[in-house]
């Protein structure tokens, strides 16, 4: 039993987000011992024998978590502000803990909806010199980080979608976009350029949707947590924040008509 107890050991792989690293070459050839990893990527559960989707906060919790970081006392009034800052952040603990370390600097509580409400890029992209966690990076900094490993196709579809409603995201979309016709009556094939130039990124040479390069695509993005999929209702879905941020690093409003123009398309296409 001694023997068997010196034998156990844990390793640990933390914050393991690069989808480019193989994990699987750094794991012991053993039959003793846990491996515990942290990650972003959702591709890593295929090492687990069980694991967990980290989601955010309840409320509660992270009312607690913004009143610690911020240095504030924990008293009724104070709750209810917080509540409501929290809620903006839509519960997403590195937001909230970046939220207390600029409350905790400034002293002020009441003051960060407001400030929140007209500053909302510069809050979340700086880093407190003092801060309850050591990570590195900012919100603003975690995604850009992300978005820039991404291909361009990813790129595209991710700010694409940024321009439409954060959840409901449906790969039919794009089908029914792909299979356009034009009538009589539509617009011409000049007037849907950019459209028809971002479709052909996912399509086959007959001009339909390509299942694998969609799905290809949106993995790729999955892999950085920046969109989820729910495979109980085959739709995908942005976080509220990571929505926010997607559609601020769109600086051409081309993207904006495009999607229109594909949502149009679909629709047309039923």
């Amino acid at each position: 039993m001694a023997q068997k107890q010196a034998n156990k050991c844990l390793l640990l792989f933390d914050n393991a987000d690069d989808p480019k690293i193989d994990l699987n070459k750094y794991f012991p050839q053993c039959n003793h011992g846990n491996i515990l990893i942290t990650s972003r990527n959702p591709g890593l559960c295929v090492y687990a024998g069980s694991h967990s989707a980290v989601a955010d906060m309840e409320a509660s919790d992270a009312v607690d978590l913004l009143l610690r970081s911020a240095a504030q006392a924990t008293t009724d009034p104070n709750k209810v502000v917080a509540a409501e800052i929290v809620k903006v952040l839509c519960y997403l603990p590195l937001a909230i803990i970046q939220a207390g370390a600029f409350i905790s600097k400034s002293g002020n509580l009441d003051s960060y909806l407001a400030l929140y409400a007209t500053n909302k890029t510069q809050l979340l992209s700086q880093k407190p010199a003092q801060s309850h966690d050591n990570y590195a990076w900012t919100v603003y900094t975690t995604w850009q980080i992300s978005f820039d490993q991404l291909s361009q196709q990813a790129k595209t579809f991710l700010q694409l979608c940024s321009c439409i409603r954060y959840h409901g995201i449906s790969e039919d979309i794009f089908r029914n976009a792909a299979g356009y016709k034009f009538g009589m009556s539509s617009p011409s094939k000049e007037e849907l350029q950019m459209p028809l130039d971002v479709l052909s990124q996912f399509s086959d040479p007959s001009g339909n949707l390509d299942p694998l390069c969609f799905m290809d695509v949106t993995s790729e993005i999955r892999a950085y947590s920046l969109i989820t999929f729910h495979s109980d209702q085959h739709l995908f879905s942005i976080h509220p924040l990571v929505h926010d941020w997607s559609r601020s690093t769109v600086s051409d409003r081309g993207y904006h008509h495009c999607m229109v123009a594909i949502a149009g398309m679909s629709l047309a296409g039923i």
